[in-house]
């Protein structure tokens, strides 16, 4: 009897303990975990903004292929939510609150009541690469044993967030890094140019044709063109002829003659995209302007896409060498 007794008084001991010290426990944690990735800092904001993309890399989403997902909202940023079902991971949710392109991230993580978590990225620029910042924050943790989790944080979710990290630094590398692209103003530009139009497959004889006869009229009316060969594309669909506007930028106006007219290239604000390399990359740097425009939100301009060749096959015969911008308006 004694021996029950004393076990019973240890019990109710430990049992007092163990709600005694969440007590003195705070009721939020935190943790922290970084990784320097070799590529630009928009590639990683992108694996991550888009929770959608969160399955090729997160160890949460590996860790249960039979989870059952349902995505709602936007297929990135804010407003980009994910939820989810899991016999192991359990049941939540994670809603997108901020996205600061190419910054910072933060979601809100709805672990079924269990108290209030936020899910924080920051992705600083530094010499050859970007630092991201994965942390995770808890607050409003019940008591008594959600404290414990809160105790633990660090512990159980270090083995995670590096195994995470070390996953989106393998994929952030192996994609093809963006071109740089910057926001600029561009003043209105004196030009003369040629506008034109053909099928898809006969965009770049047309070009050629279009560049050779202004390059006869400049030299019969002694132009001297003050910046390089441009194009401006009025629009872009397979199935139809594509309307291009070839030409030159030129001091002043000038006297037009048959197909050659005096053109006002616009003004306004726009991101340039500076691409190297051969004219089959492109497609790619189109992409990724378009990628750009859609991380910050801005609305397209009705104003033509325009393409200049400042390096090019006529000054520079090593392809990689080839420099070309791009610029979309935007409003």
């Amino acid at each position: 009897m004694k021996a029950l007794k004393f076990i019973g008084i240890l019990l109710l001991l430990l049992l007092v303990v163990l709600l005694t010290l969440p007590a003195l426990m705070p009721n939020h944690a935190e943790t922290s975990q970084s990784i320097f990735i070799n590529t630009k800092a928009q590639t990683v904001f992108r694996l991550v903004n888009s929770l959608q993309n969160w399955s090729k890399w997160s160890p949460f989403e590996f860790g249960d292929p039979e989870m059952e997902s349902v995505y709602d909202g936007p297929v990135m940023g804010i407003g980009n939510k994910h939820t989810w079902k899991s016999k192991s991971m359990g049941d939540g949710s994670m809603t997108i609150l901020q996205s600061q392109p190419y910054e910072f991230i933060q979601s809100l993580l709805d672990m079924d009541g269990s108290g209030i978590a936020f899910d924080e990225w920051t992705f600083i620029e530094k010499e050859g690469g970007v630092e991201v910042t994965w942390s995770l924050k808890l607050s409003d943790l019940k008591y008594p044993f959600h404290r414990y989790f809160g105790f633990f944080l660090e512990s159980m979710m270090k083995p995670m967030q590096e195994k995470g990290l070390q996953k989106l630094k393998e994929i952030a590398e192996a994609t093809r890094p963006s071109i740089e692209i910057e926001l600029i103003e561009l003043t209105p530009q004196p030009s003369i140019t040629i506008l034109d139009s053909a099928m898809m497959d006969g965009i770049d004889q047309l070009m050629a044709n279009n560049m050779n006869e202004l390059g006869q009229y400049m030299d019969r009316t002694r132009i001297e063109p003050i910046g390089p060969a441009f194009a401006m594309y009025h629009n872009w669909e397979t199935d139809k002829a594509i309307k291009m506007q070839v030409g030159f930028p030129v001091a002043e106006e000038v006297k037009e003659s048959g197909r050659t007219s005096y053109y006002i290239r616009p003004g306004g604000k726009a991101l340039k995209g500076t691409m190297m390399g051969p004219y089959s990359g492109a497609e790619n740097a189109h992409n990724d302007l378009d990628a750009c425009i859609k991380d910050f939100g801005y609305n397209y301009s009705a104003l033509p896409v325009w393409e200049s060749y400042e390096i090019n096959p006529h000054n520079e015969p090593d392809t990689l060498k080839w420099l070309t911008t791009i610029y979309y308006y935007i409003e």
